[in-house]
């Protein structure tokens, strides 16, 4: 071991703020401005210092930009001009020593040089407003601690919980600048450390900032799922917050879904009761409505939307609710009202596949009823007009892909043959308007295939 690297251990392990002593001693003297009396240096002084360490340092020379580097960050460090103030000199402080730890073979010297890079994150705030600086950016500071940290996790383990600390302060310094990356490890750490109501609470908060992020809510389902083994445990530790929190409308309508998912009727309508008491909104009446439509109460589920569609907030859920409207139509064999439906939700949504595939099934449904077990040409080619609409839902809603491509191989076969095209004098190709008979209604054009 050399002479070095033994007085930088004595001094480090007896002492800590003796570092930059010993680091002083290893790297060469200061300058003899840094050995005048601690007053305010001249704008000569700082300039020289200040060319002096970025000469060195820009070069990757992180030893000899040291000793001007450190007489800056003692008496200039917002310096970074005549009149200009800058964080600049705490980043490059903060480089030098991680380029210094890089180039070091022992690992407690690595560590000393790391552990002075932290105590600048730390330092940086205040020093940088005691100098003047009146905007720092304490939310980036505190980021950038923990990135540091997690980038060398090899030579800090001791220091990663530390870093996800570092995140959930930053967030509730500034939630709405936090990035989802960043979101998805605090969440991970409130997991890994078993605190389910802390990530429950946690996730609520985000959803609420975050709401508009896709990728960031799917996390967040497929982590709230995971904190319980079965929809039974998270129902026992719902209604466990629920008696602390009667009036909860969250957890109201959450445990509403879970007797909903559970099949546990009564539970989910005396929630639902109490939901339409202190929520009357248009999710809450959605909600009752799905409900009375799952059971087969097509009439009392239309009752339901309508209001829906009256509350205050109800073009968010509005594409949905048309669209169960529709179902709710079709349940009672009513088609054409329930095309309607599915219009009004395409007109909200042009792209979205169920009411696509709704529409569909009508055509299916109505050869059923016209057709009956004696299907003629006529009947088969609305068939044709079916089958547009699936294909569509598939190109345009890749969520309901498989879906229609079981529909469209269900009524393919009994497309019109050849003979059937000869006999109605059918082209490949040609439009073909289906508005005749019993499907006058329908007043759609398809194409013959």
């Amino acid at each position: 071991m050399s002479m070095k690297t033994l007085a930088l251990r004595i001094s480090y392990a007896f002492f800590s703020g003796a570092l930059a002593l010993v680091l002083l001693a290893l790297l060469g003297a200061r300058p003899a401005a840094a050995q005048q009396a601690q007053e305010e240096p001249s704008e000569e002084e700082k300039a020289m210092n200040y060319s002096l360490y970025y000469e060195s340092f820009k070069n990757g020379d992180y030893k000899s930009a040291m000793p001007y580097l450190r007489w800056i960050l003692e008496r200039a460090p917002a310096y970074a001009g005549p009149g200009r103030l800058s964080d600049r000199n705490i980043e490059r402080a903060i480089e030098a020593y991680e380029g210094l730890a890089a180039a070091a073979e022992d690992p407690e010297l690595k560590r000393a040089y790391l552990d002075t890079a932290l105590a600048w994150f730390d330092k940086a705030v205040p020093t940088l407003k005691q100098a003047g600086m009146e905007d720092v950016d304490e939310y980036q500071w505190l980021l950038e601690k923990g990135r540091f940290i997690q980038e060398h996790q090899e030579d800090l383990p001791d220091l990663q919980d530390e870093a996800l600390a570092l995140y959930r302060q930053a967030y509730e310094i500034d939630p709405e600048r936090m990035q989802p990356y960043y979101i998805k490890l605090i969440i991970y750490d409130y997991i890994r450390q078993g605190d389910k109501q802390g990530a429950v609470d946690f996730m609520e908060e985000v959803e609420q900032i975050h709401g508009e992020d896709a990728d960031l809510a799917e996390y967040i389902a497929q982590q709230r799922n995971s904190l319980f083994r079965s929809p039974e445990e998270r129902m026992e530790f719902l209604e466990q917050q629920l008696e602390k929190d009667p009036q909860n409308v969250e957890l109201i309508a959450e445990l509403f879904e879970i007797y909903r998912e559970l099949q546990y009727r009564q539970k989910m309508y005396e929630m639902g009761q109490r939901l339409s008491e202190l929520d009357p909104s248009a999710r809450t009446y959605q909600l009752l409505g799905q409900a009375r439509l799952e059971d087969g109460e097509a009439e009392e589920a239309l009752k339901l939307y309508e209001q829906a569609l009256e509350m205050e907030g109800a073009e968010r859920y509005r594409r949905d609710i048309y669209y169960n409207m529709g179902v709710a139509y079709q349940q009672m064999g009513r088609l054409s009202n329930a095309r309607t439906y599915y219009r009004r939700a395409l007109q909200e949504d042009s792209n979205f596949g169920p009411a696509l595939i709704g529409i569909g099934d009508l055509y299916v449904t109505a050869v059923a009823e016209c057709g009956g077990s004696k299907m003629d040409r006529e009947d088969q080619a609305v068939y044709w007009l079916a089958a547009d609409y699936y294909e569509r839902a598939r190109r345009v809603d890749p969520s309901v892909a498989n879906q229609a491509n079981l529909k469209l191989r269900s009524i393919t076969p009994y497309f019109p043959d050849a003979e059937a095209k000869f006999f109605k004098k059918w082209e490949t190709g040609q439009p073909l308007a289906i508005n005749y008979g019993c499907y006058e209604w329908i007043n759609e054009t398809t194409t013959v295939r």
